[in-house]
């Protein structure tokens, strides 16, 4: 009996201390990259892949399924829409599998866009959306730029986030209920921006115009001029930070949206069944 018991506590134990692997995360045009391993058809290639909380699925570039992937019969017949309401014609396949951070998903839903086409120098090769990053519990270390899987979210909570559910947002989109600039509105976090974005009716006003470059995968990379709004407050629930935005000068999107400024050098976690990002304390 005492053996039984000694094995059950050594069990239980190694649940609780279960560590899992760490993957770097690179930062690049202000997005974060970690590496992925894709396999499909008995062929793999290793490519650095975007982690895009703004993607309902994974996206996959076109040239690199068809030349380097040998996807064949893309048929075009499924539509895809971006953040900003506008869509393209695409289509979707199973990947038989995608692996990072030390764990392997099969049978991976994606859609196949002309990245490439539409985002030029800028375009990854792989976006992790959405459907693949709610499977699992990650931590995003942007102090040491480390991703890992948890078993469980530590004790260790500074602050934490509920995202609310809206009926009319899209697949696996994370929003956030918050103020910015004193005003109260729905955000969406959107870790594939490269710039914190408002929206052209906001009462922000902006500080000077700039240059910025802009695409999307229904919008061909252009330079559009954009005001460019300095230090401007956000507030979410009781945490509140000061990060510079752009506001275009055309209508677009119908919200807000933030990127990963606001959590460089923190610590944080995505729940996606509860609906939380958890920001941890790092010492």
């Amino acid at each position: 009996m005492k053996i039984l018991r000694l094995y059950a506590c050594l069990f239980i134990l190694l649940l609780s201390t279960e560590v899992f692997a760490q993957s770097d995360i690179t930062m690049k045009y202000n997005w974060m990259f970690t590496d992925v391993a894709i396999s499909n058809s008995g062929i793999t290639h290793k490519v650095p892949g975007m982690i895009d909380t703004g993607a309902s699925v994974c996206i996959i570039d076109s040239t690199f399924a068809v030349d380097s992937c040998h996807i064949k019969n893309i048929k075009g017949d499924k539509s895809i829409g971006n953040t900003s309401g506008k869509s393209i014609k695409s289509s979707d396949f199973y990947l038989d599998s995608i692996a990072f951070g030390g764990i392997v998903y099969t049978r991976v839903w994606c859609y196949i866009v002309d990245l490439s086409g539409k985002l030029k120098q800028y375009a990854p090769k792989f976006i992790i959306g959405g459907d693949v990053l709610k499977k699992d519990l990650w931590c995003f270390d942007l102090k040491k730029y480390k991703l890992q899987r948890l078993a469980n979210i530590p004790d260790t909570v500074e602050t934490t986030f509920r995202w609310k559910k809206y009926f009319d947002a899209g697949l696996n989109e994370i929003y956030f209920k918050g103020k910015i600039g004193g005003h109260k509105t729905r955000i969406l976090f959107d870790t594939g921006s490269r710039r914190n974005e408002l929206i052209s009716s906001s009462k922000v006003t902006p500080t000077s115009f700039i240059k910025s470059p802009s695409a999307n995968i229904a919008e061909t990379l252009s330079y559009k001029e954009v005001g460019l709004c300095k230090d401007v407050p956000v507030q979410l629930s009781d945490f509140s930070f000061k990060v510079d935005f752009i506001k275009p000068k055309e209508p677009g999107a119908d919200y807000p949206r933030i990127n990963t400024d606001f959590l460089q050098g923190k610590k944080w976690v995505l729940e996606y069944k509860q609906r939380l990002l958890v920001i941890l304390n790092n010492n």
